[in-house]
């Protein structure tokens, strides 16, 4: 408990102070996405107005053992139901401009705030109180979840999240475990120079509601995001790896050396040929768009109910092909690609890819865009009642985990006027 503590107050304080490296901002958010009463907690010890306020009353009180019956209090209370108070400002809003001085009130409240996290009754503008429901009562409509169907070679299948962990298939010179929630390939032990008689392809698909992690042949991984599908093959060979992709992922490309002859080695001069990634991106229309890698981490939006197809560069160098035309994108940097036409802007990268880390990128000017991140999630229709969707900026990081009830709040706080409909499976907007 002491270490785990220790270790959240300081990535806290490192957050507030804009100290945070990308590999501790990742691990923080993984701590909020745990659980609903973490996020919880995080969002109202760093905003400012709560801070000023409850540093007054919480200043002088004992660090170690207040926190630790807070914590104890929390969890008894969470089950036995207790209202909890969930906010989702949006990211950069919460980034305190007090430096040190902000650093060290969380502090305080991280020891002995607590107490009030459960029983604070107020109802602020960025604040959705929710319930815990009693298993009776529950809803039917649930968040998504880690499951995927495997289409093997020959066209069996395997429902990923039923399968325990381990074997799950062997084919030719690979196999198929599933660890951790996870599908990796790896080659069989002594196979290292087998090459496959023929080409097999593998699909993972996602329904609406559901993610699923592979790790390919070659070692990279991907993170699949729901009501979206990816076909490779069980081993790559050649001079380029490729990936069909229907939906949306994000990909961590594992570089891989290119093979070469004893000529073209000797013309090389000690460089290293690198070989491909590219993903085909399917669409409708069959148009010959992919994105072309070389080693990097970055994520494809290719959805069909999407107005454009939309690749985010988080790391290295990647091309985007739309048959003959093409750009290239850095770090930050988001291609779109509609009818053809790519343009390239600058963009928060880092919200884009939220989704890996436990959050719907809701946040933006389009609600449309984000009605549909929720749709594909809790697999539910949407319904505008004036036949198209309000205008507004919507503000919010949603975990992923949060309830439909939740959901219907946030949209309320961000004006957008919104009901459910539950034995439907239906949110109802009106425009």
């Amino acid at each position: 408990m002491q270490e785990k503590v220790s270790r959240i107050t300081s990535l806290i304080e490192k957050f507030l102070e804009e100290s945070i490296s990308p590999e501790e901002e990742r691990e923080l958010n993984e701590w909020l996405a745990e659980a609903a009463h973490n996020d919880s907690f995080f969002r109202q010890i760093t905003d400012k107005n709560v801070l000023r306020e409850k540093l007054k009353i919480y200043a002088g009180t004992d660090s170690e053992a207040i926190w630790k019956k807070t914590l104890q209090k929390i969890d008894e209370q969470k089950s036995e139901g207790a209202k909890l108070v969930d906010l989702y400002p949006e990211k950069k809003s919460f980034r305190i401009p007090f430096g040190k001085i902000a650093a060290a009130a969380v502090i305080i409240l991280l020891i002995s705030g607590g107490t009030w996290y459960f029983l604070d009754k107020s109802t602020p503008e960025q604040t959705a109180k929710t319930e815990t429901k009693q298993s009776d009562n529950k809803s039917q409509i649930m968040p998504g979840g880690n499951k995927a169907i495997l289409t093997l070679g020959d066209g069996s299948e395997i429902a990923l999240n039923n399968e325990a962990d381990g074997n799950l298939a062997d084919q030719g010179h690979m196999q198929l475990t599933k660890t951790d929630g996870r599908l990796i390939y790896k080659m069989k032990p002594g196979s290292d120079d087998l090459i496959p008689k023929q080409d097999l392809y593998n699909t993972v698909t996602t329904p609406r509601g559901g993610e699923y992690k592979i790790t390919l042949p070659d070692g990279s991984k991907v993170w699949l995001n729901a009501a979206s599908s990816l076909r490779f093959p069980i081993a790559f060979a050649g001079n380029e790896r490729i990936v069909e992709l229907t939906g949306e992922a994000y990909f961590e490309v594992n570089p891989q050396q290119q093979p070469a002859t004893s000529q073209e080695k000797g013309e090389q001069n000690g460089k290293i040929a690198k070989t491909p990634f590219i993903v085909k991106i399917n669409t409708p229309a069959g148009n010959k768009n992919e994105v072309e890698v070389l080693g990097t981490h970055f994520n494809v939006m290719a959805y069909t109910d999407e107005s454009a197809i939309k690749t985010t560069l988080i790391e290295g160098k990647v091309k985007v092909t739309s048959g003959n035309n093409y750009k290239t994108i850095r770090p930050g940097e988001q291609a779109k690609l509609k009818e053809g036409n790519i343009s390239i802007q600058k963009i928060d990268a880092e919200n884009v890819v939220a989704w890996t880390n436990g959050f719907l990128p809701v946040a933006g000017p389009d609600v449309a865009y984000t009605m549909r991140q929720i749709a594909r999630w809790y697999d539910v229709t949407i319904k505008y009642e004036g036949g198209k969707a309000p205008e507004g900026s919507f503000s919010g990081n949603l975990p992923r985990t949060a309830n439909i009830e939740s959901v219907i709040e946030l949209l309320k706080i961000n004006n957008i006027k919104a009901r459910l409909n539950e034995k439907e499976r239906t949110i109802i907007v009106k425009s």
